[in-house]
């Protein structure tokens, strides 16, 4: 992989990241400023791993294997994690640091929570920095897969601005469809998502509800279905083979 260098200028403190857009293009005559992005893949992923798992020893991955970060926040952001790293340009032993992705074919962009609680600049605060990673891992020569996150219909302004239309988008399910207005928001979010970015194909992250594969299947779209870690561990559970 032929990688990039993000230098940080060292004339001037730049707290915001900014030198992480410096070839970036831009949503126009919108709210929003968005950074443009879109997947640069050519083939699905055959696998998904979690940030979580990744530790000191070097892995050994099977070929398609792409990098996810459906955790709770705390696990990839914060003081040490995927955002504030970026900006300083450095890399702490114990958070992130760009070389936990080697190894991997595709990065999933970290999924940077979106909920209907939140005030609404969080909202797109979070929107924005999943852009702008993908935008930087980019720029060093990382195969993206952008990230799709949504809360409910006030977010349809902003959560889909910047991913360019007709990309490869994965969207995370888990903790999705815990209630039905859970399921409910998802599925009217996932329709706004087929109608306004129209992606080629959408990588399905947890459970696929019937609700949501009728929808699917309505609108033709190609899709693929990753189990989630803790539905995995969970079947290994019941068929007493936790050990193995």
């Amino acid at each position: 992989m032929n990688k990039v260098i993000l230098k940080k200028p060292s004339d001037k403190k730049d707290v915001f990241g900014a030198f992480l857009l410096k070839n970036a293009i831009f949503t126009t005559g919108e709210k929003y400023d968005m950074p443009i992005v879109g997947s640069n893949i050519d083939k699905l992923p055959t696998s998904l791993f979690s940030y979580q798992r990744i530790g000191n020893k070097k892995l050994e991955l099977p070929e398609g294997t792409a990098l996810h970060f459906y955790l709770f926040d705390y696990c990839f952001d914060g003081e040490y994690g995927v955002w504030n790293s970026l900006i300083r340009g450095k890399e702490f032993k114990r958070g992130f640091n760009i070389d936990k992705l080697n190894g991997f074919d595709y990065i999933i962009v970290p999924d940077f929570s979106l909920n209907v609680d939140m005030p609404i600049e969080w909202q797109i605060w979070n929107t924005y920095r999943s852009r702008v990673i993908a935008v930087a891992l980019q720029e060093l020569g990382y195969k993206v897969i952008i990230n799709a996150r949504w809360s409910d219909e006030a977010s349809y302004d902003f959560c889909f601005t910047g991913i360019e239309e007709g990309s490869i988008v994965a969207v995370g399910t888990h903790g999705c469809s815990r209630s039905l207005e859970d399921l409910q928001l998802f599925n009217e979010g996932l329709i706004e998502l087929l109608n306004v970015v129209k992606p080629k194909s959408i990588i399905i992250y947890g459970a696929l509800p019937d609700s949501t594969k009728q929808i699917l299947e309505s609108y033709k779209q190609e899709y693929v279905v990753f189990k989630s870690d803790t539905s995995i561990a969970m079947e290994k559970y019941r068929h007493g083979n936790e050990s193995k």
